[in-house]
């Protein structure tokens, strides 16, 4: 599978090939697909070192000249220029693209300090900011239309890998399918309940849904892929369906993924059961790749099952809302 990065990167190429005002300021060296940028657009791609603060006030100064500028380095990073992206794009209205590879667990076994498990809850209490975490390269590719469309100041959220069975969807995806911000991968009628994610947890909501299918359960799946903002009127009318609500992210619970749902749902006036299921609040200094380290934190399918038939039966003929970890 295209890793969401290439796709991205390399459909941006193509546009910048005709548009001479696209501008990509990158501090990692190491993806293949900025080769052709540094060979064919040298005057329009940007090394800025191993400094995300300068990169992101760099590309402030671009797009303050009307530029359309995307920044790139590993998400994990987003944490050291958050000054830098309130104070030079967000109050000073520079609508630039911070594509950030590497979400979650992604980059494991690399330690704690390459896995931002709290970027969701950080970057979203900017004013102004989007947030979108594709399924796919299909949704990444589609994004570089959505971007270049609107000026705003966005954060894509990129995983390095997915699970196969996500290549599958999105084949035909244009940026109208993206301003919708979510979609349903799995739908049935009267669904006991509603399960929502995104990215690589998605993988593990329909392999979820599938066995709970098995065991007489009516289950529907959301890719709430537009995390900020929530497209509030149509998640609303989905979850209307479904007394019973169920997110799962690769996240600490406190201001991420599940939180935005329960912010959306409050709003609404929507009252629901739910259950958020996360990874716990602490770093994780154990060694092992993302299935491993999610299987251990939480996060195993088994894990999920017992928990989602737990809820399930207690929250029969009841209002509740349950935080897992």
């Amino acid at each position: 599978m295209k890793s969401q990065r290439d796709a991205f990167i390399t459909a941006l190429f193509e546009q910048a090939k005709v548009n001479p005002d696209i501008y990509l300021v990158s501090v990692d060296m190491g993806a293949p697909a900025l080769d052709q940028w540094r060979q064919e657009l040298p005057d329009q791609f940007l090394t800025a070192g191993i400094s995300e603060q300068h990169a992101i006030n760099f590309a402030a100064g671009l797009s303050a000249q009307k530029k359309r500028v995307y920044v790139y380095f590993m998400a994990c990073w987003t944490a050291r220029c958050l000054e830098q992206i309130r104070y030079s794009c967000a109050m000073a209205n520079n609508p630039i693209t911070i594509v950030g590879n590497g979400i979650g667990l992604g980059y494991a076994p690399a330690g704690p300090a390459h896995s931002p498990t709290e970027d969701i809850a950080y970057m979203k209490s900017i004013f102004g900011l989007e947030i979108f975490s594709p399924a796919n390269s299909q949704v990444a590719e589609a994004l570089v239309s959505l971007t270049l469309e609107e000026k705003k100041l966005r954060y894509l959220r990129l995983e390095r890998s997915y699970p196969t069975i996500l290549a599958t969807y999105y084949a035909d995806t244009n940026s109208n399918q993206l301003q919708q911000g979510l979609s349903i991968l799995k739908t049935v009628d009267h669904p006991d309940a509603i399960i929502l994610a995104s990215g690589y947890m998605l993988g593990r909501a329909l392999d979820l849904a599938a066995r709970l299918e098995k065991e007489g359960c009516n289950i529907s799946v959301v890719d709430l892929f537009r995390i900020k903002p929530i497209n509030t009127e149509l998640l609303s009318s989905i979850l209307s369906n479904s007394q019973s609500v169920i997110t799962l992210e690769e996240q600490g619970l406190n201001g991420g993924f599940g939180a935005s749902v329960c912010e959306t749902l409050a709003d609404s006036g929507l009252k629901k059961n739910v259950l958020r299921i996360g990874l716990p609040e602490h770093y994780l200094f154990e060694n092992g790749i993302r299935e491993h380290l999610l299987d251990h934190n939480s996060l195993s399918l088994e894990n999920i099952h017992q928990r989602t038939l737990k809820f399930l039966d207690h929250s029969k003929g009841k209002i509740t809302m349950m935080a897992d970890v």
